[in-house]
């Protein structure tokens, strides 16, 4: 998908598969989906190391020792690319906030001349009325009297 605005290309479009495989993982660990299914991974595995069904399958009895080692694996993995899809968040936020900047001195510059135009047709406006109600109050002139043509009576 190609974006219009430059913070989107910069940083989205012309990312790599890595950046891209990083974003995908950090949104999945965000999820919802995720919560959902370590919640299962967690239950089944509390439910095969302890109940008494399955008194010779259990490879974790309690105190879960290596359910531990497996969460501490997990946030040892998920915190730096956490951290990583972070900074190319902040990254992508400073690329809009230098391009919104650029684009407010622009309107800001549009705006200063278009108030310098109306300023001058406003002085314009009032020059032409001013000289409008000058020729109202100035005198008429008195009409010359007509000359009658020659052979009309």
């Amino acid at each position: 998908m190609i974006h219009k605005h430059p913070a989107n290309q910069a940083l989205i479009d012309n990312r790599s598969r890595a950046d891209a495989a990083v974003d995908s993982f950090v949104v999945f660990f965000g999820s919802l989906k995720f919560i959902a299914w370590m919640t299962v991974v967690i239950l089944a595995w509390l439910a095969v190391n302890s109940l008494w069904l399955t008194k010779g399958v259990r490879w974790d009895p309690y105190p879960f020792i290596l359910l531990n080692l497996a969460f501490s694996a997990q946030a040892t993995y998920a915190a730096p690319l956490i951290l990583l899809s972070q900074n190319r968040a902040a990254e992508h936020d400073r690329i809009k906030a230098e391009h919104d900047y650029e684009t407010n001195v622009q309107a800001l510059t549009e705006i200063r001349a278009d108030r310098e135009l109306t300023k001058t047709v406003h002085d314009l406006t009032a020059e032409v009325h001013r000289l409008v109600v000058q020729q109202a109050m100035a005198p008429v002139p008195a009409a010359a009297p007509r000359q009658q043509r020659k052979g009309t009576s």
